[in-house]
């Protein structure tokens, strides 16, 4: 066993051994890392395992609720379980051509516990984000919206995320007393200007309006967590997600945002013109449900910069620094309080595409 209680190679053959998939019968495991974000409720397991004629391969387990809590504080009951529904469903097969989630994922009941199964896709993982393959990614993001219009009753299914452009709303207030509370802390008083705090304070204060618009926005099958760290591009240049916890039904536009808002922080390298990426997205959008729909795409993608932009930002966020998360190394502090500052501040410059002005009804400036 870990030193966290996971398990070990002889329990992860007998999770094999339990279940016919696509590993051979009398498949061994050699190895068992753990590659737990800390961030997810489930725990992630590298494994490499060797078939009885020798051939090697390398998997990912998955076993829900078995990761670590964190200040994301997820409020959503039914997080650990629903990607294990997602792959038992019909929608990984309707995604189209372009998209893709991990090869022969699997799901397991063994001991009284779920796990998921699925070929390890690092390869496509570790591929570099660029600007370039950004926009790449736009083109497929749009692909999302296939299934839903091709059959609508697979978004019916009722364990699938609505409004999750709401899911760290509960933030709120933590964000505003992280606000108030920059004056008096030598380290991050310069983090804003007082006119930056005050337009900040504005866009959290518009969560339920920002909220209840979004849900009158078309709607698309979105991924839910669309960060560069949980989507790569394989050789054939699809766009190969994992992750799957937040899957649900949501406005067009958002999965992009999301994307966007969490660039920088998750490794993304170069400059992305926000803009010129929306095009992209919602022009593909717009030909696959063969109506217009770059203006609510861009209202959608406003959203994602205005709530997980923000909520995740200012509450966790700068409640990790304040409580002295990445104290001992200034590096690691200075970027993440780096990715505080430009990303609330493009969050800023999205906040008249939403429709949020300031208290006095004029414009917001990131300035």
């Amino acid at each position: 066993m870990t030193d966290r209680g996971l398990p070990d190679a002889g329990t992860i053959e007998a999770v094999l051994a339990s279940h016919e998939g696509s590993w051979a019968a009398g498949t061994r495991v050699l190895s068992v890392r753990d590659l737990s974000p800390g961030l997810g409720q489930a725990a992630v397991l590298g494994v490499s395992t060797a078939a009885p004629d020798g051939r090697p391969s390398r998997w990912i387990v998955k076993i829900p609720g078995g990761g670590h809590r964190s200040l994301l504080d997820s409020r959503d009951g039914r997080l650990d379980r629903r990607e294990a529904r997602f792959f038992r469903s019909g929608i990984p097969a309707a995604l189209p051509r372009g998209l893709a989630t991990p090869p022969d994922a699997t799901v397991v009941r063994h001991d009284g516990r779920v796990w998921m199964v699925m070929r390890d896709i690092g390869a496509a993982l570790h591929r570099p984000w660029t600007p370039a393959a950004a926009t790449t990614a736009a083109l497929r993001t749009a692909l999302l919206y296939v299934p839903g219009a091709s059959d609508p009753g697979l978004l019916d299914a009722p364990w699938l995320e609505r409004d999750g452009h709401a899911a760290y709303t509960h933030h709120v207030p933590a964000g505003h007393d992280n606000l108030d509370a920059l004056a008096h802390e030598p380290r991050l008083k310069a983090l804003f200007t007082r006119r930056q705090i005050d337009a900040l304070h504005t866009c959290l204060d518009a969560a339920a309006e920002l909220n209840s618009r979004a849900a009158t926005l078309p709607s698309t099958l979105v991924h839910g967590d669309l960060t560069p760290r949980n989507a790569g591009l394989d050789t054939d240049g699809a766009l190969v997600l994992i992750d799957w916890e937040h899957v649900g039904v949501g406005p067009v536009g958002f999965d992009l945002g999301t994307f966007v808002s969490l660039y920088r922080v998750f490794g993304g390298h170069g400059e992305l013109d926000e803009q010129a990426l929306l095009e992209e997205y919602g022009r593909a959008l717009s030909d696959l449900a063969g109506t217009e729909l770059r203006h609510p795409a861009a209202l959608g993608f406003a959203t994602a910069h205005l709530t997980w932009g923000l909520h995740l930002r200012l509450g966790p966020g700068l409640t990790a620094v304040r409580q002295g998360f990445h104290s001992e190394n200034p590096g690691e502090l200075s970027a993440h309080l780096d990715d505080i500052r430009s990303g609330c501040l493009r969050a800023l410059s999205w906040a008249p595409a939403a429709g949020v002005a300031a208290r006095d009804g004029s414009g917001l400036r990131a300035t």
